[in-house]
Parts: C-alpha cells; structure tokens; sequence
C-alpha cells in the first residue's frame, strides 16, 4: 500500500515536471489522421496538441481541431468498453477543463462530448479553406449557442485554458493504460 502512494506521487510529480510541451502540434497523429472514435490516438497526442493552447491564437482551425480531440478522448473515456479509467480527483480536473472549454465557447453542457468533438471537426475544413459560406455553415451548429460570428471570433482567439492545459499530460499518459485502481471516470454533463 504504501509503496503504491509513493510510486503514485512520483507519478504526480513527473507530471507536474512536465511543464514543456512534447513537441508541436501534430494534427495528423502520426500520419493516422483525426479518428474520432480512436480514443487512444486522440488521447496519446493530447499533450502535444492540448499542452499549449496560446499556439492556436490566431489559427481557428487549428484552435476547432485541438477542441475537437479533447471532446473526442472525453468522449472516449467515458466509454466503458475502452477500459480507461481516472481517479475522482482527476475526474474532477478533466470536469473543470470541459467547463472551461465550453464556457469559452458557448456549447452547453448538455450537449454529449461525442456531438462536440463532430460539430468542431466538421468546422475545420472550412475553415482551413478559408470558404466563408462553409465556415458560416459549419458554426451555425445548434450547439454553438454565441452565433457563427462570435464562435469564429472566440476560436480566432482562444482565452487561456490553464485547465485544459494542465489535463493533457494525465490524457496522454491515460492512453497507454487499461488499469487505474483509483477509481473510474464520469464525467457529468451538468454541474
């Protein structure tokens, strides 16, 4: 028991030494492409892609596809036949990052992290295009409650999201793991 509390602090530790990122933002995952349902991709390549939001100021659709990724892995973890699980302590920091996110973006709570993470990746194209009918088509989604102006002007410039931020190294680490004695994940929709 005791040797489990020291190796999980150490484990915290190495997590919170990790303030750099794990290198750019890789939007291909290795050449795989965005999966939505790949749970483990996306959550592998959360720290590279989620660890620095600020990079995506300016880059919309760069900003839609790193929020897409985060909405999927959520999406993802609370699948019970992915085998992935968090304690409640981590539960509650992945709760606040989806706060923080959604808030940002006007997407209520209620919305499930599946249809999210399709609404945002379905924004992306066009918005790399640059294909103004489309970007105004893709952000009039119901789930994007500010309007497509506002949504595209919010995803041009990211507030901070230090939650956000601060889970990505857990989500990458959660990727290779089938096991968690701490506890199991749930992510409420409300709060």
């Amino acid at each position: 028991m005791r040797r489990r509390i020291i190796l999980a602090g150490c484990a915290m530790l190495a997590l919170a030494a990790c303030a750099q990122v794990a290198g750019p933002p890789d939007f291909s995952f290795g050449g795989q492409g965005f999966q939505i349902d790949n749970t483990r991709l996306n959550l592998a390549y959360a720290e590279r892609n989620l660890g620095d939001m600020s990079r995506f100021r300016g880059k919309p659709a760069e900003a839609a596809a790193a929020l897409a990724q985060f909405e999927a892995a959520v999406s993802g973890m609370r699948n019970p036949g992915n085998n992935i699980t968090v304690t409640q302590v981590e539960a509650e920091l992945i709760a606040k990052a989806i706060r923080t996110e959604r808030e940002a973006l006007g997407i209520p709570l209620a919305i499930p992290p599946g249809e999210v993470a399709a609404a945002l990746a379905n924004a992306v194209p066009p918005l790399v295009s640059g294909d103004q009918g489309a970007i105004q088509a893709a952000l009039s989604n119901h789930i994007f409650t500010f309007g497509p102006a506002e949504t595209l002007a919010r995803l041009s410039n990211l507030p901070p999201m230090p939650e956000l931020e601060s889970v990505a190294p857990l989500l990458t680490t959660s990727a290779a793991s089938e096991w968690n004695p701490g506890g199991s994940f749930m992510v409420p929709h409300r709060r």
